[in-house]
Parts: C-alpha cells; sequence; structure tokens
C-alpha cells in the first residue's frame, strides 16, 4: 500500500488547509470570555466541498467523485486564545491533543500537526472522539464553537479505520523516506486520497505581496467555505477462467497432456487498455482455472479460446464476457468435449509485450529459438493505463 500512493504525496502536502496565524487589522475584532477563549457573536459553521468548486467543469473529478459518497468527520484539537492586547489568536490543545503549535507556525508546521492530530485522531486509542461524524460534503456543518478543527475525509461507506486509513511513503529532496497519513474514499473505478487538514475558526484571509509582507487584512470569517483536494488512482480487479474438460484424449492407454490458450482483452470507455494471452493445461479429466490480476476496473473483458487442441471443441461456442469489479474476481466458464480425433500435440503460451518504447516484444513459454523471441516475459504483462492520475 505505501508504495502504491507514493507518488501522490507531492500533492497531498499541499492539500492541508492553514489556520488563521496572530495578526492584526482594522476588521471587527475578536471576542473573548473571561478565560480568554475567543468568542463569536453566535455559534461557528464550515461548509466542506469534496473538491474546489471553482475549477472548471473538465479539470474536476465530478460525477466520479461524487459516486464516491464523500463524509467528513470533525474534531476539535485546540481553544482559540485571544492574543492579550491585540486583534488576534493563538491555539491551546484541548485535552488528548499533545500538539505544539508554534506561536506564528508556518505552512510546513501545520503539515505536520494536521498528521499528528490525524494519527491521535485515528490511532484506536478512544484519546479523541469527533464532535461531528459522517457529515455530508457541500453542506453547512452548524453549531461549532470556536477552535482549531481537524478535518477528516472518507467514504461514507467505510466505517472502520482499517478501510480508509492508508500511510504514504513519501520521497522528496529535503527529506527522503517520510511516512504520512492519509484517507479514502471509493468509487466503482477509482481511489480518492485526501489528507487531513486543520481549519481554524475562526479564520482570516489576507493579501501578502511577493516579498510576504502583508499587504491586506480581511475581516474573521466564522462561517468558513473548504474546498479538499483530493488525489485519485485507478483501482484494479481479476478476472479467473474457468475451464472444464469432459474428457481426456488417450493414446494407446497413455493420456497426454492438453494445451487450451485463452486470448484475454479489455476495454474501458472505448480504449483497449488490457491485453494478454493465458493458458491451461490438463493431464486428465476435470476442472482447472487460471486468475489474471491487475485489470483496470470496469473495464468490459473479453475472452476468446483461440485453442482447445485438434481432439477437442467447446459444447458452448463463442466468446465469453465480463465487467472487471474493483478488489474482486469475476469468472468466465468454458466447457469442452473429446470430440473422437486422436491427434499427438503440445502447448506453446506466447505473450506479446509493448515495452517503454511502444514497441511489441514477443516471449513464449516454454522458450522457442525463433527469431525475435525475448525469452520468458516480465511478471506484470499486458497493457495497463497509469496508476495514478493528475
Amino acid at each position: 500500500m505505501k508504495k502504491r500512493w507514493m507518488c501522490l504525496l507531492a500533492a497531498l502536502a499541499l492539500t492541508v488547509g492553514v489556520a488563521a496565524s496572530p495578526l492584526t487589522g482594522d476588521a471587527a475584532p475578536l471576542k473573548a470570555d473571561g478565560d480568554g477563549k475567543v468568542v463569536a457573536d453566535g455559534t461557528c459553521s464550515m461548509t466542506v466541498y469534496p473538491e474546489d468548486q471553482n475549477k472548471p467543469q473538465e479539470e474536476r473529478f465530478g460525477e466520479d467523485l461524487a459516486q464516491a459518497g464523500v463524509v467528513v468527520d470533525i474534531y476539535r484539537v485546540a481553544d482559540a486564545m485571544k492574543t492579550e492586547g491585540q486583534d488576534a489568536c493563538y491555539f491551546e490543545p484541548v485535552d488528548g491533543y499533545d500538539l505544539e503549535i508554534p506561536a506564528y507556525p508556518k505552512a510546513e508546521d501545520w503539515v505536520r500537526l494536521a498528521q499528528q492530530a490525524a494519527r491521535t485522531a485515528l490511532g484506536g486509542n478512544g484519546a479523541a472522539e469527533p464532535v461531528e461524524r459522517g457529515m455530508a460534503v457541500g453542506t453547512a456543518i452548524t453549531g461549532l464553537d470556536t477552535g482549531l478543527y481537524l478535518v477528516i475525509a472518507r467514504g461514507g461507506a467505510l466505517t472502520d479505520t482499517k478501510d480508509y486509513v492508508t500511510e504514504i511513503e513519501q520521497e522528496t529532496d529535503s527529506q527522503e523516506g517520510e511516512v504520512r497519513l492519509a484517507t479514502m474514499a471509493n468509487s466503482a473505478q477509482y481511489t480518492y486520497l485526501f489528507a487531513p487538514q486543520l481549519i481554524s475558526l475562526p479564520d482570516r484571509l489576507t493579501e501578502t505581496a511577493e516579498d510576504g509582507t502583508v499587504t491586506n487584512m480581511g475581516d474573521w470569517n466564522y462561517e468558513p467555505v473548504i474546498s479538499l483536494k483530493p488525489e485519485r488512482a485507478a483501482r484494479y480487479g481479476s478476472l479467473e477462467i474457468v475451464k472444464t474438460l469432459l474428457e481426456h484424449e488417450s493414446m494407446e492407454g497413455i493420456q497426454e497432456s492438453v494445451t487450451c490458450v485463452f486470448e484475454v482483452t479489455g476495454e474501458l470507455a472505448g480504449e483497449l487498455v488490457y491485453s494478454e494471452v493465458e493458458s491451461i493445461t490438463f493431464t486428465e479429466a476435470g476442472r482447472e482455472s487460471v486468475v489474471l490480476d491487475q485489470i483496470p476496473a470496469l473495464a468490459q473483458v473479453t475472452v476468446r479460446e483461440v485453442y482447445s487442441g485438434a481432439s477437442y471443441e467447446l459444447t458452448v461456442p463463442g466468446d465469453r464476457s465480463a465487467t472487471i469489479a474493483a478488489d474482486d474476481v469475476v469468472s468466465v466458464e468454458f466447457e469442452n468435449v473429446y470430440n473422437g480425433r486422436q491427434t499427438n500435440g503440445h502447448g506453446i503460451k506466447n505473450q506479446f509485450v509493448r515495452d517503454e518504447s511502444g514497441a511489441w516484444l514477443w516471449h513464449s513459454d516454454p522458450t522457442q529459438e525463433a527469431r525475435g523471441n525475448e525469452g520468458l516475459p516480465p511478471v506484470r504483462t499486458g497493457i495497463r493505463p497509469a496508476e495514478e492520475e493528475r
């Protein structure tokens, strides 16, 4: 799992929200109670969208992301405290969260703190419970107090942390091999991955110059709208080819092996995404099967028996087809019967694999001494789309 998500983390690191730092300005000032906690005239709220609603339609994940059923869990991790003599705030962790929050946090501090808070909240030790659980994205989450909140996005159908929490191994120039936590939601075709995000209530928008100097202070916002920035990766499933040989040919009482060869192709949205040749060998009558893995989810696969042995024929002619389901195995079945012809023969498994330059290479098993044969093929074969997008 770690290796699968390694390349996604660079983008995910940018999705962590930056809460309000201690800043001053001319906007309506913060109010505090007798203990110094920031208070609002009413209650606070936040609205979380699964992706940026202002992005062009063609750049959104859109309907597929909507089918993932994303919900959010909200954890309150710190009190917002008013800085004495200033229109600014700082944060004091609540019980259960051992966070060291700098007075003036930088972006990388918020990434670290979000990770630390998420490991506490999702660690299963009972130290932290969400103030709101399973809230639908796109609707206002109301009745919140001021403070610092951890936002965890996940699939609504995934209720156990072992099903939606994963770790990502990040490799960057600055810090190689760092492992970070992320959460998941699944559509039928893709897995969406989210970084934990910290949000301040209230928050404050500022404008800065190129040198980082603050040029304009906005009002304190007690009803922020947040857009998550998910990454996604293709999901895969498996195909089982089940073969039944009702009778077996014998030559003068000696039963010889018979090899049946299958051609498998998969299409998705009109594009060829999988191509493979597989075989099953029998030494006696019975039932055998072979499983092909790493086929893109929702691909429409067609299985054709291209060779049944000269002495055998299908009881039901024609191709078999199926739709690949993510993290599952779908099956197609063939049944052959002896046609009475007596022949000698054996099978050779040929595979044609496209290399990185796009050229087709021929592999055979057992290896044949023929021009162009590359020998045994690599473990992963066939045509696959990229495992990561965007």
